[in-house]
């Protein structure tokens, strides 16, 4: 009985303790919206999310760590629900990630645009690789160990936010109509049926 009651009250710190990181992240999104990320304190974080500085180190010891947090929480949320498992569902994707990139696009330039991983961490690296793994898992069966990881490093810049991002700057491209030059290009690579239009129907998931 006594384990019982310990381990119900260490899930409850856990889930609090997850709530409590889930407002600080968010109030750092919201501060990023309304200014530069380096002219952002720990102290205004910590006002914006409504708890104490002492509570926010305890959670974020350092603003690597909780840019870091930011990172996870922008690739979950551009990410959430999508699975592909061929060139044509990660085609489909494409325009879904472009979407809600362009709708937290100050988070999504800030994340994408610090190189520096002693900085910035990529919580979601491997995740995103493996996800094109098996979406290109047909294609990669074909081909041998170094044009497949040729074909990997393309297809992540291609799926990746900061394509648009770069079409959008460039050439003033909407989410859409990047989604579907994207799309062209992942048909061209990877193969998949249909035309470059399949890239404006819905996400998989």
């Amino acid at each position: 009985m006594a384990d019982d009651t310990a381990a119900s009250r260490s899930s409850l710190r856990d889930a609090q303790r997850a709530v409590t990181e889930q407002r600080i992240v968010a109030a750092l999104a919201e501060l990023i919206d309304q200014e530069h990320p380096l002219e952002i304190s720990m102290a205004a974080v910590a006002k914006r999310a409504g708890v104490s500085e002492p509570t926010l180190y305890r959670h974020f010891p350092t603003k690597r760590d909780l840019f870091g947090a930011l990172a996870g929480y922008q690739f979950q949320t551009v990410t959430a629900g999508i699975a592909p498992t061929s060139p044509a569902e990660l085609r489909a994707a494409v325009r879904t990630v472009y979407q809600r990139s362009a709708a937290m696009e100050a988070i999504v330039r800030w994340t994408l645009a610090a190189p520096d991983q002693g900085r910035i961490p990529r919580p979601h690296a491997q995740a995103r690789l493996a996800m094109l793994r098996t979406a290109l898992s047909t294609k990669l069966e074909i081909m041998d160990d170094e044009n497949g990881e040729f074909l990997i490093r393309t297809i992540l810049l291609l799926t990746s936010p900061m394509a648009w991002l770069y079409w959008s700057d460039y050439l003033g491209l909407a989410p859409d109509d990047a989604a579907a030059t994207a799309g062209w290009a992942i048909t061209a690579l990877a193969g998949g049926s249909g035309d470059a239009g399949a890239a404006d129907s819905p996400a998989s998931g």
